[in-house]
């Protein structure tokens, strides 16, 4: 089988992202939203040099996304594809430059080899690098932003005794009714103020609303 024809039926079928125990990949959709980077360049904003020197004294590049590590040429190689790229394979540079992650510079290493030649897929017979390009330079849609309407304000409470119509504080009695007389404690009625309105206290604990004094407390 053709590499180029391995990797296609790879992409094809449910393939592992990283290892048992790694730390998994977050949404690549997010971290395209989240990272600064230009595909034709193959730079990300943030990156950052790891590993031994190449013999020209240069290192991989990777940079940091949703608590993990991300190697830039994977991240290159993946938002071409649409999705993570497979684990099993690695990503190699054509011109031997770690730093040069250019997509036109890299090609996916397979691990069907035979002895010291590996077979490589260039990325640019798996996708179309310049339909990529043009996707990325396309505008990122804003997020919408829904207000949170305002709450509606409360009905105007008046304010009424509490124990206004409670009949259980009146003493019951199987004898004759007790007369009612005003204690000569007060308070204002506050609805029906424009009027001269004030509640009167009886010696039954209750509340009378009256427009003028009562005659006993007119003395």
């Amino acid at each position: 089988m053709k590499d180029i024809e391995y990797v296609k039926e790879l992409l094809r079928s449910k393939y592992a992202t990283e290892r048992d125990l790694e730390i998994p990949y977050p949404s690549l959709a997010a971290v395209v939203q989240e990272q600064e980077f230009s595909f034709a360049e193959g730079v990300v904003a943030g990156e950052v040099s790891f590993g031994s020197e190449n013999r020209d004294g240069k290192r991989y590049l990777k940079f940091e996304s949703g608590g993990k590590s991300i190697y830039t040429h994977r991240f290159i190689v993946s938002y071409a594809l649409g999705r993570w790229m497979p684990r099993e394979c690695d990503v190699d540079h054509i011109n031997h430059d770690p730093t040069d992650n250019r997509p036109s510079n890299l090609r996916i290493v397979t691990p069907r080899d035979n002895g010291s030649n590996k077979r490589k897929a260039l990325l640019s017979e798996l996708v179309d690098l310049d339909g990529v390009k043009e996707k990325q330079s396309e505008p990122v849609p804003e997020k919408v932003v829904v207000p949170v309407p305002e709450p509606e304000p409360e009905p105007y409470k008046t304010e009424i005794p509490t124990n206004l119509f409670d009949i259980s504080k009146a003493p019951m009695s199987s004898g004759s009714i007790p007369v009612t007389r005003f204690t000569g404690e007060t308070k204002p009625a506050n609805y029906a103020g424009a009027f001269g309105g004030m509640w009167y206290k009886t010696n039954l604990d209750t509340w009378h609303l009256l427009f003028e004094p009562p005659a006993e407390l007119r003395r």
